[in-house]
């Protein structure tokens, strides 16, 4: 799948956990540097992935792992209008916000242009157009080389192309969460990426069964069985798998080729699969 002109396949690095996990700064770098050893080439961070008093965590960690690469760099993605203020998260799509996140994540990231630069949420006090516009202008400028949205609707990509062309939607899908489905199907109708983020589901619920009995049977991790359902539903959709140490990241890069009986075994029960 092209993301701003880069062809992408398989799947991208999430950089969440880097803030909200236990783990060392090295840790992190570790594991960053293990994906690109996998093969890896989409990481996603956002300037909201911090820890409390550390402004950027992710994006320094991912600025650190990079340093002195010169061949091979993946397209880095992050997002702004979106941040941590103590405990909370305030949400400001306002245009001057926009742009001032975006600086503050050039600086972190220790780069003259951002790969892929995303609106984390909408917010309900500004019109999208305003806030889609302030992106198209920084790319104008050569701050950023694409747009993305996340957490976003159908009408709400519809009504951001109609001001600036958006390159990636990314929002919440996994095989025990299908919901967005529809979603992902409409950005491949107007040549738009998706990335599914918690493709696993997020660590509360359980592993699906028919994962796990796919997994058995394979000899692979869930995990990857997840992963492999997610690239089957449609070539647009690039899972984000999160992961804080290099021997998770290695195995959720490693891919699966689905058999036609390990579909049969994933195919969820109809009140599962249909959007709410």
């Amino acid at each position: 799948m092209l993301i701003a002109g880069r062809g992408i396949e398989g799947i991208g690095l999430g950089t969440a956990q880097f803030a909200f996990r236990d783990g060392t700064a090295e840790d992190f770098v570790a594991t960053v540097r293990a994906a690109l050893d996998a093969g890896v080439m989409l990481i996603d961070t956002a300037l909201a992935y911090t820890r409390a008093g550390v402004e950027s965590y992710a994006e320094q960690i991912v600025a650190r792992s990079l340093r002195g690469l010169m061949t091979g760099r993946p397209l880095v993605a992050t997002k702004g209008g979106h941040w941590r203020r103590g405990d909370s998260f305030p949400v400001d799509g306002r245009p001057d916000t926009l742009r001032a996140h975006c600086e503050i994540s050039l600086r972190t990231l220790e780069t003259d242009r951002i790969d892929l630069y995303q609106l984390h949420h909408v917010d309900s006090q500004v019109p999208l157009p305003d806030s889609v516009g302030a992106l198209g202008q920084l790319r104008q400028e050569g701050k950023i080389a694409a747009i993305g949205l996340s957490n976003v609707t159908v009408a709400q990509l519809d009504e951001a192309l109609a001001v600036a062309p958006v390159a990636a939607v990314q929002n919440r899908l996994s095989y025990g969460d299908p919901g967005d489905l529809l979603t992902a199907l409409a950005c491949a109708e107007r040549g738009v990426a998706y990335m599914a983020y918690s493709p696993f589901g997020g660590s509360a619920g359980p592993v699906p069964q028919a994962a796990l009995t796919v997994a058995r049977r394979r000899g692979v991790s869930a995990h990857r069985v997840l992963l492999a359902w997610l690239r089957r539903q449609s070539p647009n959709i690039v899972p984000l798998a999160g992961a804080s140490r290099p021997a998770t990241i290695r195995d959720s890069a490693a891919g699966l080729d689905l058999t036609d009986q390990d579909l049969e075994d994933l195919c969820a029960p109809a009140e599962q699969r249909t959007p709410p």
